[in-house]
């Protein structure tokens, strides 16, 4: 197909696709007679696709109702389920695998009575492309007719007829046993192997020696959709089939490890069979593949998924009808008593909380059957548990035996099966909702998660990034806001971006929509984030709105902003109980942002090394992450402050124009928020000398207060006023300015003849990186500051200023005596060594990257669920009245009360 002409593909209605209806929901019929449960949505979108193009479908299907995102989803899965055909077809994803080994693989069949499968199942067998195979049949006393047939038909087969049926694990031990081959395929009759799928086991198995080798398995009435790869064992079900029901995108391809293998399908070296021991024969039926799968791998041994093998599973019936989901006495009997079984002799630091959910699931089905008098199937679960309780002295000899030669414990061998997708199923049919497509498939599609899908392969589609702002843009812009802003400019040229503000603004920015949000109206930046591919966080955000936790966007994590270092100092003069719950709650929502971002960006190369401890520390640096890309750059990059690629606009701002500053001042900027870790009050203690020396400098602040209402204002900003006042200079040399528009500060900066950023010198000191001075880079302002940050040490490198001792008033007054004495051109060739290395462009090209072309997180499916730092109920409490006496002491009962009135409105407005 023509890569420019995607739009242009149209859909027809496949042959024996029709539509019908189950236990009142609808379904549609699959080209193999299998069947798949839609609702009215989707069914609604297959009668409108037949005989149209996408282009039209997307412009004409409910376009009041639907995203075009959504509608290209909703094909693209029909389509890939085989109940669409597009034209003209798309050429099919083909795995190919260069057949070279020679080892012989014997499949082993147990056959009770399967003669309507065996057929097709031991054709498949011998059209693999990996040809040296050995047929191994275990007839379990079959009566149909199957010894007769398969002397008949494959004579060359291993052939053993058991006279009386015995358990399914001792049949897959006589089969194991009498098998010639260094590797046993497990297989059931009711299945159907790919043409490569032997190969493909067989590569990884010989690959891994120590690994089981599972592929995926498919419906055979609906081979788009899994029926699972591999199984588990949790404490609230009778076992898990993994990812069943999900219609097979490739989005589970990336699956490495398994908690357990499903003997339908298991490839296993000879070699570890006889090291782990062979099945339980006490399992009558069900769980013998979990016991030997979890009694292998605590053993030190893995079972390993094969994504690109394929076999077909019939499941119980080649065509689910969807009938009500019904077991039978003797089926509860033998699940009641392997999942007792498998527990007692497998689990350590979980057994008691296994042991105790299956008592309560198992006692609430008896009361549940003595009032509906079903009799016989109370009688099933007492003599699961009877036999259970005969067999535990067995199970305890066994279970001591396990332990000499325990290697994993229970921890990690559970939490692989952590975050497991739910099964997709309704009465065993495949679901296909349009629920599903759009909170699910479609969030998978834009990750590329998936194999590559023409609904979306189109170039002229641009991924969509959100940069959710806490700090308000508008024509006043602080830190925060200037930094979202300018990297949207930065980004908008090939990213479609939107940028949500916390309130309504004027401001318009070329390329970009800029959206207001309430915290109040959730619903307002929930839309947003659910058309989006990429959304950036930071700060409270996650608290706050709860639901972006569980979005299926990409998530990034802004870190450039270290909140628990700057709190520290921020809440220094609060009692010692109040700055501990409050450092609770800026530790509590890190490691909330940690849990759940995709990506990372963070502040510098010194704020990374920071933050791939804190990574380290709560998990998210683990063999999943690492083995995607060892460097962890794909996890979390460097984005920090940049400025613009062309220099300040030259004008007069306040120069001849203020009341205070003549003409030909000499104007020292402080060019930012009077913050309470910042220390302006070293500077303006030294201001007395520096105006005896020079008498036409001028001392310019340039915010009192922050530009959002709000917010506060410091008490260093109110200090610093009171201080200026007492030295006689308030308004007269020293002007403090409330704010300024974003070209006002640039007008500002142009005419300013040094730049001052000075600082105590503390934890938070070491990993900021502060805007003002990369504006200062930006004017080619000579720049006095602080040591201890990592831009105190550019302008030592580069002779960009002077750089003073912490609260030395002294080198303050010395440094802005000498570069007030030189002009502000004559510093300009120290400046240019920076060129454009961190204009906004190149700072924003690691988050560009990743919204053109990242995913989810690799561990995006288990991360996070047991990270410390979670607060309890009474925790909560504790840090609400802190935070309250703070705000009190602050604000006053005027601000208390609006902040309280606030907090609630968002809490009801997030439940």
């Amino acid at each position: 197909m023509n890569p420019g002409n995607f739009d242009m593909v149209s859909y027809e209605h496949p042959e024996k696709v029709t539509k019908g209806s189950i236990g009142g929901r609808p379904v549609l019929t699959t080209p193999q007679e299998g069947k798949v449960v839609v609702d009215s949505q989707m069914l609604s979108l297959w009668e409108f696709a037949n005989g149209r193009d996408l282009e039209t479908i997307i412009g004409e299907f409910k376009p009041e109702q639907n995203e075009p995102d959504e509608i290209r989803a909703g094909l693209a899965c029909l389509a890939e389920a085989g109940l669409l055909r597009r034209e003209p077809e798309t050429e099919p994803d083909i795995y190919s695998h260069s057949i070279t080994s020679e080892s012989l693989v014997s499949v082993v069949i147990v056959a009770f009575n399967s003669l309507e499968w065996l057929p097709d199942c031991l054709a498949s067998i011998y059209k693999q492309t990996h040809s040296t195979v050995e047929l191994v049949i275990i007839d379990n006393a079959s009566s149909d007719g199957t010894r007769e047939w398969i002397n008949q038909q494959y004579p060359q087969a291993t052939y053993q007829y058991i006279d009386e049926v015995v358990s399914f694990s001792l049949a897959i031990n006589k089969g194991v046993e009498i098998s010639s081959g260094d590797f046993v395929l497990l297989l059931n009759p009711d299945t159907v192997l790919e043409q490569n799928a032997i190969s493909e086991m067989l590569n990884l198995a010989e690959s891994n020696p120590r690994g089981t080798v599972v592929p995926k398995l498919r419906y055979m009435g609906a081979p788009a959709f899994l029926n699972g790869i591999g199984n588990r064992v949790d404490p609230f079900s009778w076992g898990v089939d993994n990812g069943l029901g999900h219609l097979d995108l490739g989005q589970l391809d990336s699956w490495n490890e398994l908690p357990s293998a499903c003997f339908a399908a298991a490839l296993i070296p000879k070699q570890v069979w006889k090291e782990v021991g062979p099945a339980d024969v006490k399992f009558p039926m069900y769980y013998e593949d979990s016991e030997w799968s979890y009694r292998a791998r605590k053993l030190g041994f893995s079972i390993l998924a094969a994504p690109k093998a394929a076999v077909l599973h019939a499941f119980g019936d080649r065509v689910p009808e969807g009938t009500p989901e019904t077991m039978i006495p003797s089926k509860l009997e033998n699940v009641v008593y392997g999942r007792l079984r498998f527990t007692g002799k497998l689990l350590d630091a979980y057994l008691e909380e296994y042991f105790l959910s299956y008592l309560v699931s198992d006692f609430a089905n008896l009361l549940r059957y003595l009032i509906t008098l079903r009799i016989k199937f109370v009688t099933a679960i007492l003599r699961g548990y009877g036999r259970f309780l005969k067999d535990l002295p067995e199970i305890r000899i066994q279970r001591k035996a396990m332990q000499s030669r325990l290697v994993v414990s229970d921890k990690p061998l559970l939490a692989l099966q952590r975050g497991m997708p739910e099964t997709l199923v309704w009465r065993g049919v495949p679901l296909l909702t349009w629920d599903l497509v759009r909170n699910y498939y479609l969030a998978e599609i834009k990750s590329s998660n998936t194999r590559s899908l023409v609904e979306y392969d189109s170039p002229q589609r641009r991924p969509r990034l959100l940069i959710i702002s806490h700090d308000l843009i508008g024509k006043k812009l602080a830190g925060p806001g200037m930094r979202y802003m300018e990297l949207a400019r930065a980004l908008c040229d090939e990213i479609n971006v939107k940028v949500a503000n916390p309130g309504e603004t004027q401001l318009e920015i070329p390329g970009v929509e800029l959206l207001p949000y309430s915290e109040r109206e959730p619903a307002s930046l929930r839309k947003l984030v659910d058309n989006s591919d990429t959304v950036v966080v930071s700060s409270y955000l996650l608290d706050r709105f709860p639901f972006l936790e569980r979005s299926d966007a990409r998530i990034v994590i802004d870190l450039y902003d270290p909140f628990v270092l700057e709190n520290l100092h921020y809440y220094l003069d609060e009692p010692q109980e109040a700055q501990e719950a409050l450092n609770q709650q800026s530790v509590s929502i890190t490691n909330q942002l940690v849990r759940t971002g995709d990506f990372f960006i963070c502040g510098n190369e010194r704020q990374r090394d920071y933050w791939l401890g804190v990574l380290t520390s709560t998990g998210r640096i683990n063999p999943k992450n690492y083995n995607q890309d060892p460097s962890l750059r794909s996890l979390i990059d460097v984005v920090g402050i940049g400025y613009p690629d062309k220099p300040p606009n030259i004008s007069n701002l306040l120069k001849g124009k203020h009341p205070s500053i003549p003409g030909d001042a000499r104007i020292v900027l402080w060019g930012g928020g009077i913050w309470n870790w910042l220390d302006p009050i070293t500077l303006i203690k030294a201001w007395p000398a520096v105006l005896k020396a020079v008498p036409k400098a001028r001392l310019v602040f340039l915010g009192t207060r922050h530009p959002n209402p709000d917010i506060p204002p410091h008490k260093m900003a109110e200090e610093a006023q009171a201080l200026a006042e007492e030295i006689g200079e308030f308004d007269k040399s020293i002007i403090f300015i409330e704010w300024l528009s974003y070209r006002d500060r640039e007008a500002l900066l142009s005419e300013a003849d040094a730049g001052v950023s000075l600082h105590p010198v503390h934890i938070e000191t070491r990993f900021s990186i502060r805007t003002r001075i990369l504006d200062y880079i930006w004017a080619g302002l000579p720049i006095i500051s602080t040591e201890g940050d990592i831009t105190s040490e550019w302008i030592r490198k580069y002779g960009l200023g002077q750089v003073v001792a912490e609260g030395d008033a002294s080198s303050v007054e010395r440094a802005l005596i000498n570069i007030l004495n030189r002009s502000k051109a004559s510093w300009q060739e120290k400046f240019e060594a920076f060129g454009d290395a961190y204009c906004w462009e190149k700072v924003a090209a690691p988050l560009k990257k990743y919204c053109l072309t990242g995913g989810y997180a690799a561990d995006r499916m288990v991360r996070g669920k047991e990270l410390a730092g979670d607060r309890s109920r009474g925790q909560t409490w504790r840090l609400n009245w802190a935070r309250a006496r703070f705000i009190y002491r602050s604000e006053g009962w005027q601000g208390l009360s609006h902040r309280t009135l606030r907090y609630f409105q968002r809490r009801i407005a997030n439940l």
